[in-house]
């Protein structure tokens, strides 16, 4: 099957999961699953759900989803975008709002994932190393780009920047868009949703 990659699909550098343990008593933290089983209700509200229209298409816009959403974090259903899982978001995300004539920039330790992006879709970026106590440093950042993403806390360092820090990367890079992925964001720390309103 190999022979029919594209000459995209032979450079890239294939993103290697972290290893998965084999051992039952282990909590895994790199794969952000709850060590817990679901409520017994929330199984029940599966199974209650799952009715004869579970053969139906779903709808394609995800509307009571995205207000469900909208409701919980505060803000509206059209700054909701859904997909299948974070990886499908992310990938939509570099496609179509990272890729521009300068590069983005990320950490160096950080999701594996974003430079095989970067690679698929053909986006310069340049990778900007933590300080020695693993922190990103927002004065590393304060330069011309087409775009910054960092997780928050960073993958797999656990470290939080605080809100006043990536207020002042909105502030100075009032012209780039800057992700901040926040799929670790319920093990510690403030969310940055209140600055989407701040900073649209």
């Amino acid at each position: 099957m190999t022979q029919h990659w594209s000459a995209v699909a032979r450079g890239l550098t294939p993103y290697v999961p972290g290893e998965q343990p084999k051992s039952d008593n282990l909590i895994k933290l790199n794969t952000n699953e709850n060590p817990y089983p679901p409520s017994p209700q929330v199984l029940q509200a599966l199974r209650d759900a799952a009715g004869a229209d579970l053969r139906l298409y779903p709808d394609p816009n995800a509307d009571s989803l995205k207000q469900a959403i909208a409701d919980y974090y505060a803000v509206t259903p059209q700054q909701i975008f859904v997909g299948n899982g974070s990886d499908e978001v992310l990938a939509h995300t570099f496609l179509a709002l990272l890729k521009h004539a300068r590069p983005i920039l990320f950490p160096d330790i950080t999701y594996g994932f974003y430079p095989v992006y970067c690679g698929l879709y053909g986006i310069k970026y340049s990778m900007i190393a933590l300080s020695e106590d693993f922190q990103i440093r927002v004065d590393d950042y304060l330069r011309a780009n087409g775009g910054i993403i960092f997780p928050n806390p960073n993958a797999p360092t656990g470290r939080l920047l605080p809100l006043e820090e990536i207020e002042r990367l909105l502030q100075v890079n009032s012209d780039s868009l800057i992700v901040v992925d926040e799929a670790y964001i319920d093990f510690g720390g403030t969310s940055a949703i209140p600055l989407v309103a701040r900073y649209p």
